[in-house]
């Protein structure tokens, strides 16, 4: 009976329920093929990998492929290419945001977005640090970006990145929208929906936006911000990473809110 392993785009970082949440999504895609799900492990870089079996298991790979992307090698990348990828080393270094889209060969490279390129698609060319940005898009380690690749130097083997104009103008618009939101990585929509009802703060969440397997985005009601939401759920959210994305950070830290149609200026 016919064996295939496949890598996917989504990582297994943390527990946090991420098996059990990845099966089920997987399930409910393959549900129509005969195949078994045998084996889920992480690769070294913690992409997941699945061990398939059964009369449909090339087809179930290839669906899954199609639905999460796969690991590749550099030299199959082309400029124009637009890939899935997750935040990799945040703040690590001064001059960009590198982006891990799943490079493994001939060796592991990550995507860099450049400092000027975040400046220029955020922030209209506004001098900011990556620090800056970062907290005020609420970026966290392991966040799901999509990006679209400008260059690939083969022989040095690096890879320059931009973000898509689809996720410029999604930050843009939750820069500029005006609920409070957290951004939290490193567990499950269900077990985070379950710790902020724990906090009691169930009623005051519009809604989780699933960013990846273990990315959240929590949007607040108008009435609640996000600082005192941290403070009480916190202590139910241990190991993961959390960011906040408010109006007080952009008027204090950039000067200006970005938004889809031009900054509005303070």
């Amino acid at each position: 009976m016919p064996v295939v392993h496949v890598t996917i785009l989504e990582k297994l970082y943390r527990d946090g329920g991420a098996e059990e949440s990845l099966l089920t999504q997987v399930r409910q895609l393959l549900s129509d093929l005969e195949v078994r799900i045998e084996e889920v492990k992480k690769n070294f870089r913690s992409w997941a990998t699945l061990k398939l079996r059964g009369p449909d298991a090339e087809e179930a790979a290839e669906r899954l492929i199609e639905e999460f992307d796969t690991v590749r090698s550099l030299f199959d990348l082309v400029p124009g290419d637009v890939i899935y990828g997750k935040i990799i080393d945040l703040y690590k270094v001064g001059y960009g945001v590198y982006v891990d889209i799943g490079v493994v060969g001939p060796k592991v490279v990550d995507a860099l977005i450049p400092l000027y390129r975040l400046r220029e698609q955020l922030l209209d060319g506004e001098k900011a640090s990556v620090r800056d940005i970062g907290r005020s898009f609420g970026f966290v380690e392991n966040l799901p970006l999509e990006v679209e690749i400008v260059e690939v130097d083969e022989e040095k083997g690096e890879i320059e990145a931009k973000l898509t104009d689809e996720q410029v103008e999604y930050l843009l618009e939750m820069a500029a929208d005006p609920y409070d939101r957290m951004i939290v990585s490193g567990i499950t929509r269900k077990r985070l929906q379950r710790a902020l009802n724990k906090a009691g703060f169930g009623r005051r969440v519009i809604r989780i936006e699933r960013w990846g397997l273990l990315e959240n985005e929590v949007v607040l009601d108008e009435d609640t911000d996000a600082p005192g939401v941290l403070h009480r759920v916190g202590p139910y959210l241990g190991g993961t990473e959390i960011e906040l994305v408010y109006d007080d950070k952009f008027l204090e830290r950039i000067g200006f809110i970005p938004s889809p149609e031009g900054p509005i200026l303070e």
